[in-house]
């Protein structure tokens, strides 16, 4: 009896087609750039970004600085950036899913990496800046405290993406600023034998505290990727 076989052949995805979609959603990511920064609420980062500057510089003005009270307005300026850095998320189309022109996974990954790059950028120049006014010789490893920046930008984005899945306007990011504050005072309130934010540089407990950062640092971006799935498929 004759075997009849089928017509049609089921559809089986090709490396060209996948390479094709990749690329499309790069393009696609490149001509939101503009869009989403012109989008973005930018002024809790510039307040935050101004008034620290501020306040480095009349630091600055009335006396030297010391290391400790500048390794603390460093700590206090980077967890204020992440806090303001969450409010990017705020995203008004996010209610009207088909309106969009972007999924919103895409929309808000670009906006976590805008206004998080900009708060790190913003972190870095008052490094910088706090760097130059101190005594030659003192030692301000940059790497370490990026580390704790960086835990804390994650912390207050991840928390801020998720407060947005369930709330809108601005409301909705101050979740970061409560979550970083919770943050703040668990780990500054542990007993001295757990010191997760050492008060002199390079001693003490200071490589046993950052290597406790950098293990951590994976974990608040694992949530935010979480965070930023799509609500509806």
């Amino acid at each position: 009896m004759p075997m009849t076989l089928p017509s049609t052949r089921p559809h089986v995805p090709t490396p060209a087609g996948g390479a094709r979609a990749a690329a499309s959603r790069w393009r696609l990511a490149v001509l939101l750039v503009r869009p989403l920064a012109r989008a973005i609420d930018w002024a809790p980062l510039a307040a935050v970004a101004v008034g620290g500057a501020a306040a480095l510089a009349l630091t600055g003005l009335v006396r030297q600085p010391d290391p400790g009270t500048a390794l603390v307005a460093l700590r206090v300026v980077g967890t204020l950036l992440g806090s303001a850095a969450a409010f990017a998320l705020v995203d008004p189309m996010s209610a009207d899913l088909d309106a969009a022109p972007a999924p919103r996974w895409l929309r808000q990954a670009l906006r976590c990496l805008l206004a998080g790059g900009a708060a790190v950028g913003a972190w870095l120049a008052a490094f910088a800046w706090t760097l130059s006014r101190l005594p030659d010789g003192v030692l301000f490893p940059v790497g370490d405290l990026l580390v704790e920046m960086g835990v804390c930008l994650g912390v207050a984005l991840a928390a801020g993406a998720t407060a947005v899945r369930h709330a809108r306007g601005r409301q909705a990011a101050m979740a970061s600023v409560v979550v970083q504050l919770l943050l703040v005072l668990a780990t500054v309130l542990l007993p001295d034998e757990v010191r997760l934010w050492p008060p002199t540089c390079g001693f003490g407990a200071w490589d046993e505290a950052h290597r406790f950062w950098l293990a951590m640092l994976p974990l608040p971006y694992a949530w935010l990727a979480l965070a930023l799935r799509d609500a509806r498929r």
